[in-house]
């Protein structure tokens, strides 16, 4: 299918982000000023706190939706391809997810690389939501924990599920256009390798600053889909059409299914990777976090 107008527009407009390009603290900053500058709105409270990891302590910020609890909560690992990304820059999106959702969403600021090479954000996701899961009263949580995330956030989404595997009773997952294991020859990794917002030059580079050596592929902790997948928590998968990654979160879909997880997977036609934090601008962004809310409302309160 064409490319949504809008789409076009902004990919001709000459929009990119400097990756690998400029120093990684310049792009983190771009990255940052451009996603943060997306409209806020309002949700019941904000709370930032810190939560004590394994190796550090881990920040984070809660967002508290407008209605009382008892509530679901959703833990969220941001993109960036492990690189760049914060709670700064998810802040707009984070707020629209919790609206959406009705629930309580954890925002995780996870260590970043290549001051933090992998697994460092593998090891503070896990302890952000061991503790979440541990301490859910503390926001008033009494309906669940799930976790989700997208592009880097999906692959740490999958690959905390399967640490968290008979250990935590996760609810669900919700991997969005979600990397899980090392691609070079899929159709979409080859046709939109280029010219579409998210680029496979740039995918190898997040690769070069977040893995310790090529060998890393090949840890569960960063392939997932090399992994058993049965006896994981429901999923949503979702993945856009334009998108380098498209053909192996759908991959993971279909192997999470044969595995006998119940899986939902939508692939939104004519968009890029990234979609659903422009969604200022995209109407499929504000469709996808619509589609978000009603699944987890009927997780978490059995509600539409």
């Amino acid at each position: 299918m064409p490319l949504d107008p809008k789409v076009k527009k902004l990919l001709e407009s000459g929009f990119s982000i400097p990756i690998g390009k400029a120093s990684v603290e310049e792009v983190r900053k771009i990255f940052r000023d451009l996603a943060s500058s997306a409209p806020k709105v309002d949700v019941g409270n904000v709370e930032d706190i810190r939560i004590p990891g394994s190796e550090t302590n881990i920040r984070a910020r809660i967002y508290y939706p407008k209605n009382k609890g008892p509530y679901g909560i959703l833990v969220y690992f941001h993109g960036g391809g492990f690189v760049i990304g914060d709670i700064e820059s998810y802040d707009p999106l984070c707020r629209m997810i919790t609206n959406a959702c009705n629930c309580v969403v954890a925002s995780i600021d996870y260590r970043l690389a290549p001051e933090h090479k992998f697994p460092a954000a593998i090891i503070d996701s896990y302890d952000a939501t061991k503790w979440i899961y541990e301490n859910s009263d503390r926001f008033d949580g009494k309906m669940g924990v799930a976790i989700g995330g997208d592009s880097a956030g999906g692959n740490i989404t999958a690959v905390i599920a399967l640490l968290s595997r008979g250990k935590m009773n996760l609810k669900y997952q919700i991997l969005i256009y979600p990397a899980v294991g090392f691609d070079s020859v899929s159709k979409s990794m080859i046709e939109y390798s280029d010219g579409f917002f998210l680029t496979r030059e740039h995918i190898e580079w997040f690769g070069s600053q977040y893995l310790r050596s090529p060998t890393d592929v090949l840890d569960p902790r960063f392939s997932p889909i090399l992994s058993d997948l049965s006896n994981l928590p429901p999923a949503l998968i979702i993945t856009a059409e334009y998108d380098p990654l498209r053909d192996q979160g759908e991959a993971y879909a279909n192997k999470l299914l044969q595995a006998g997880v119940p899986v939902t997977s939508v692939r939104f036609n004519n968009v890029i990777h990234g979609f659903l934090s422009f969604f200022p601008l995209i109407e499929q962004g504000k469709d996808a976090i619509g589609l978000i809310g009603v699944t987890l409302r009927k997780v978490f309160y059995n509600s539409f």
